[in-house]
């Protein structure tokens, strides 16, 4: 753990003169009676003779201007000395209270308040608990300890007598410290709050709101675990070439993950659920991360109301489907207004922490994380499901944020290392929350899942909420006591918070910045931009395909073994099912190029969405559901080849490294289709869906790609050879191959061959004619394989023109300047002694 630095919140000398200074110039001075005594001698008042007391409270100069009027001491102003003899008081309402009204809870709160002791830690203290019982994978509770444990009765919403877990005192304090604020006006408190707020000029720094940098906050603290996990050995939780899987659960408008995305890139998947209409992810509104990876789902209900038990289930299976084994992290921010409820926010909290840790146990996959919001723990409820949680997970925290601000309520715990076998509890806890939303207009509530025996027994679990309540608690009624000081004297100001922002950004790895919108500019000016390289390129990227049509293959694939080849759907070209390179420039503004021109043209025959800084060769597929008269025709895109993927160039890699991304990123944006619904308010829309080719081995065509391909009877037509697609959630698709696009893997000086001795593959320059093993290169991938443009240019187009083209064996008379299948059977025999059955 980081050592923390301490702020001290004892102004200098030098900080104490510039504000007095900057008050005496911009500010009316309220007297109360007494001196400064940090005042300089010549700003103090005079006191000299039988006037002192008279004129005690007048400055300087208004004293000598009333003289000079005929004013004497002890009279009224006026001819006759008739006017009134004591000052004006000045005005101590606050808010929109009436003149009258006299704060006096308030003024006594502020008066408690002791700034000298208040010290920032930056980062902050925090303390791992870790379960006893994690050696063995299992949290060990049966059922039957479960059941026993619950304990029901009559609702209850008052927490004064909830000081199990804490100091009786201090649950008095805060309670007392928050109700201070009751007959104060809203903007008031929030400007008090604002300017007593060390931490305040933070803000919401380049995402959509606050919740993000409270993300960036614990993600830092904890060293960068949430968004980097690791196991156990310290090693990266998230596999070679896959996703880094996330949720994000009762979490509009989405800062949460907002941050992750921006931290993570298009390598981070994302689900969301929340309560559609105003509380919906706002993912048009994201301008740090990229959302178009995220993915948000609303139920089977359709609302995003997470304490309905048919979302829960809905939501989790959504996830578990698409992730294999669960998120690697998930996060729950949920909350609600509780305005002038403030002191029964746990009460009313309840059921949505228990709603949120059901989710977490169903999704989370083993060693994977969980960060959820919580308020107050005084209840034994909220205590029993923190302590349950302790049981499901190898280590939790309890942490209050610098980013949170100081004053409310608000914590998070952190859980750590999910443990394989949960699924007991977490059975439980659904059982639990049906009941309870089946009771919820029923004056019966669970008031307690785990017996308050059971939690005094585990000795190290109750000191541990106790103590962080207690801390908590302290930290929270200073807070409170400085808020209300700052009401009551709105001359005071907090000094450190330009001090604070910058160390704060530097630990927590953010830039100093503000939220704003890109400039994009026309796609020209864009790719100029993105990526300076594209102008070295066009005259490779307006090449056109070749066609393969001589039957003498040799001519065009000297050595099989540096060629691979994709299935192609598009036969003409045009329309919507177009083949071509794609620009995206974020969310669906994208561009398809046009060879012909050299530009750039808005992609409008189809709905496409790709994150900021994309550059991929793809083709747009007619994909097809089901057979004969109930087939429908789904339009997908296919990515063949990429350049840039969402920032991150891949030109240099080779094809098959180039491939491997191009699929990592097809996963992260295919999404399962929902249909056309417009009650979708998070700004997405229907778009098409995205898959990558896979990529086959010239040897391998008649061994593994002709034989994977089936007959399927079409709407409209003959049956054709069809090439089947599986889904995760849809069903199974095909399309129909129209041919096959041949990619040269190696660069064009050099030939890929198999030695028959070794058995291994070396590579050969044809100018030099110097033939080398892979490892006899300094760099072999850098001299041999091909870049993306390389790849491009050489690609060869074998287009099936009749369907004859692709019977396994040919009798009929056939065209002189076509390629047939036999062909490459023929190749293959004769030049590598294929056996093609």
């Amino acid at each position: 753990m980081a050592t923390p630095t301490v702020i001290s919140a004892n102004s200098s000398e030098e900080e104490v003169t510039m504000f007095d200074n900057l008050h005496k110039k911009n500010k009316r001075k309220h007297t109360n009676g007494h001196h400064d005594s940090n005042q300089p001698e010549s700003k103090k008042l005079h006191e000299t003779g039988t006037e002192a007391g008279s004129f005690a409270n007048f400055s300087e100069k208004s004293v000598r201007i009333m003289q000079q009027m005929g004013y004497k001491a002890g009279t009224g102003l006026g001819k006759t000395g008739q006017g009134r003899v004591d000052l004006i008081e000045t005005s101590s309402q606050k808010g929109r209270s009436g003149l009258g009204m006299k704060l006096n809870e308030l003024n006594t709160a502020a008066e408690q308040w002791d700034g000298a002791a208040e010290e920032l830690k930056i980062p902050e203290m925090y303390t791992w608990l870790k379960n006893a019982n994690a050696a063995a994978d299992d949290p060990g509770i049966t059922r039957e300890q479960l059941d026993a444990w619950i304990k029901v009765g009559p609702r209850k919403l008052q927490i004064n007598d909830e000081h199990t877990y804490c100091e009786p005192e201090i649950l008095q304090q805060i309670l007392a410290s928050k109700s201070v604020f009751d007959n104060l006006g809203a903007d008031d408190m929030r400007k008090a709050r604002s300017k007593s707020n060390p931490f305040e000029l933070i803000k919401s720094n380049i995402f959509i709101n606050r919740a993000a940098v409270k993300m960036a906050n614990m993600d830092s603290m904890f060293g960068f675990m949430l968004t980097k996990p690791l196991d156990q050995n310290g090693k990266l939780l998230v596999r070679e070439n896959d996703l880094f899987y996330f949720a994000d659960v009762c979490a509009g408008p989405g800062g949460f993950s907002e941050y992750v995305l921006w931290r993570n890139g298009w390598h981070a998947k994302g689900f969301g659920f929340t309560l559609k209409g105003a509380c919906d992810f706002r993912l048009d509104d994201f301008t740090a991360g990229s959302p178009e990876t995220f993915d948000a789902y609303y139920g089977p209900k359709e609302d995003g109301n997470i304490f309905d038990p048919a979302n829960i289930e809905g939501f989790s299976d959504y996830v578990m489907t698409q992730t294999e084994t669960g998120v690697h992290l998930m996060m729950a921010d949920g909350g609600f207004s509780v305005e002038g409820q403030e002191n029964q926010q746990e009460i009313l909290s309840k059921q949505l922490y228990l709603c949120q840790m059901i989710v977490a146990l169903a999704i989370v996959r083993p060693e994977g994380h969980f960060v959820m919001k919580v308020f107050d723990l005084f209840t034994p409820f909220s205590v029993g499901l923190v302590y349950l949680a302790y049981r499901c997970f190898r280590e939790i925290s309890i942490c209050k944020p610098n980013s949170s601000r100081p004053a409310n309520s608000e914590r998070y715990l952190v859980c750590k290392w999910k443990l394989p076998k949960t699924d007991l509890i977490q059975r439980h806890l659904e059982d639990v929350n049906r009941q309870m939303f089946n009771n919820s207009k029923k004056n019966i509530d669970t008031l307690e899942l785990v017996s308050e025996e059971v939690l005094h027994e585990d000795a190290t679990f109750f000191e541990y909420i106790c103590t962080s309540n207690n801390t908590i608690g302290v930290n929270q009624i200073t807070a409170l006591l400085k808020i209300a000081a700052y009401c009551k004297n709105r001359d005071l100001a907090e000094t450190r918070q330009t001090e604070v922002k910058q160390k704060c950004l530097s630990l927590w790895k953010l830039p100093d910045g503000i939220r704003k919108f890109a400039n994009k500019g026309d796609p020209d000016q864009y790719v100029a931009k993105l990526y300076k390289e594209w102008n070295s390129l066009t005259k490779e990227v307006c090449q056109v395909e070749k066609k393969l049509q001589n039957p003498d293959l040799k001519m065009n694939f000297q050595s099989a073994y540096d060629w691979c080849f994709v299935p192609i759907g598009n036969a003409e070209n045009n329309g919507k099912n177009i083949r071509t390179i794609l620009l995206g420039k974020g969310g669906k503004e994208v561009y398809k190029f046009d060879p012909k021109q050299c530009s750039w043209i808005p992609m409008t025959e189809v709905a496409i969405e790709l994150p900021h800084g994309t550059i991929i060769y793809g083709e747009i597929v007619r994909e097809l559901q089901g057979q004969g008269k109930s087939q429908i025709v789904i339009n997908t895109l296919h990515i063949i080849d990429g350049l840039l993927l969402g920032g991150e160039n891949i030109r240099k890699l080779p094809l098959r490294q180039r491939m491997a991304r191009c699929q990592q990123f097809a996963k992260a944006l295919n999404k399962p289709l929902k249909g056309i619904n417009s009650d979708y308010t998070n700004g997405s829309a229907v778009t098409v869906q995205i898959r990558a080719k896979k990529l086959y081995d010239l040897c391998d065509i008649e061994n593994i790609f002709f034989k994977s391909l089936e007959t399927y009877n079409l709407k409209t037509g003959p049956p054709r050879l069809g090439y089947r697609l599986r889904n995760v959630i849809d069903a199974d698709r095909f399309y129909v191959p129209y041919g096959l696009l041949f990619l040269k893997e190696t660069k064009p000086d050099y030939l890929k061959s198999l030695s028959t001795k070794r058995r291994m593959f070396y590579y050969s320059n044809m100018k030099t004619k110097v033939s080398k093993y892979p490892e006899q290169f300094d760099n072999h991938e850098a001299e041999t394989m091909a870049m993306f443009e390389e790849t491009f240019h050489s690609r060869l187009l074998w287009k099936w023109e009749i369907v004859l083209q692709v019977n396994p064996q040919v009798t009929e008379e056939r065209s002189s300047d076509s390629v047939y299948r036999v062909d490459f059977k023929q190749y293959l025999q004769t030049n590598y002694g294929q056996s093609v059955n």
